[in-house]
C-alpha cells in the first residue's frame, strides 16, 4: 500500500511538472501581446496585373503565430498583353487611340482564402522589425469581361460605318483588322456579357512588420502567387492562353489592432 502510495505521489509531481513546463511556454509565447485582432488594408502589384486590393481579417493565436481570412480584387493580364500606339486613322470625327490588338477578354479575380503569418523569433525592440512568412490558400471567381473595339466596317458596297463590337468567330477578321481599328471602346462596355470562370489560388511569402504588436499595422510582403483554373482563359485571340498563372508580388500592408 506505501509503494502504491509512492507511485501516485511521483506520478503527480511528474504531471504537476509537465503542465507548469506547458504553461510556462504558452506564457512566454503569449508575452508582450496586447491585442488579439488585427484588421488590415493590402495595397499589391504583381508581375502579372496593375493593382490588386484585399481586406484581411486576422486572429494574433501567439507571439509567433497569427491566423487570417483575406479577400481580395484584382486582375490577371496576359504576358503578351500591350497597348498599342495610335495609328493616326480619322473617320468621321473620330480618331484612332489606344487598344490592345488581339485582346478578346479583361479578366478580373475575386480571391478569398485563409492563411497564417508566422515570425522566425521574437522582437523585443519595437523600433525594430519582426521577420516571418506568410502563406495562404483559397478560392477564386474569375470574371471574363468583353474587350469591346471600335472598327470601321464595310457594308459590301464601299460605305463604311462605325461600330463597337467584341471578339466572336463571326466578325474576326474586323476584330483582327489594324488598319480599321479605330481604338478601344473603353472600359464601361462588356459588364452586361461578364462570364464566370473558378479557380484556386495560393500565395508565400515573406513578411516584414515594423512593430509586430504596436496598435498599427505597417507592414511589407513579398513573394510568389499562384493561380489555378480548370481551362485556358481565353485572354487573347493572337496569342497562346494557359490556365496557371505564377506571378511575383509585392504588397503595402497597413490596418489596427484591437482586443
Amino acid at each position: 500500500m506505501k509503494r502504491l502510495s509512492g507511485l501516485f505521489l511521483i506520478l503527480s509531481l511528474l504531471m504537476n511538472s509537465i503542465i507548469a513546463q506547458e504553461s510556462g511556454f504558452e506564457q512566454e509565447e503569449l508575452k508582450g501581446i496586447v491585442y488579439n485582432k488585427e484588421l488590415t488594408l493590402d495595397l499589391r502589384v504583381h508581375t502579372g496585373g496593375l493593382l490588386a486590393i484585399a481586406l484581411n481579417r486576422a486572429r494574433i493565436k501567439t507571439y509567433y503565430k497569427t491566423t487570417f481570412y483575406q479577400l481580395e480584387l484584382g486582375r490577371l493580364r496576359h504576358p503578351k498583353e500591350s497597348k498599342n500606339n495610335d495609328l493616326g486613322i480619322t473617320y468621321q470625327g473620330f480618331s484612332s487611340s489606344s487598344y490592345t490588338f488581339g485582346k478578346q477578354n479583361s479578366f478580373y479575380l475575386l480571391r478569398g482564402g485563409y492563411g497564417e503569418k508566422r515570425y522566425f523569433s521574437e522582437k523585443q525592440d519595437r523600433r525594430g522589425v519582426a521577420l516571418g512568412v506568410s502563406y495562404m490558400v483559397g478560392a477564386t471567381l474569375g470574371l471574363l469581361k468583353p474587350y469591346y473595339l471600335d472598327v470601321r466596317i464595310n457594308d459590301g458596297d464601299g460605305n463604311y460605318s462605325i461600330q463597337r463590337i467584341p471578339y466572336s468567330e463571326e466578325n474576326e477578321d474586323a476584330f483582327l483588322d489594324v488598319y480599321n481599328i479605330l481604338g478601344s471602346s473603353g472600359f464601361k462596355y462588356g459588364w452586361k456579357e461578364i462570364s464566370p470562370m473558378p479557380g484556386i489560388n495560393a500565395k508565400v511569402g515573406v513578411h516584414l512588420d515594423w512593430g509586430a504588436f504596436d496598435q498599427f499595422v505597417k507592414a511589407m510582403e513579398f513573394g510568389f502567387m499562384i493561380d489555378a483554373f480548370y481551362k485556358k482563359v481565353p485572354i487573347m485571340v493572337t496569342e497562346k492562353n494557359k490556365f496557371l498563372f505564377v506571378n511575383v508580388y509585392l504588397a503595402l500592408q497597413i490596418g489596427k489592432r484591437s482586443n
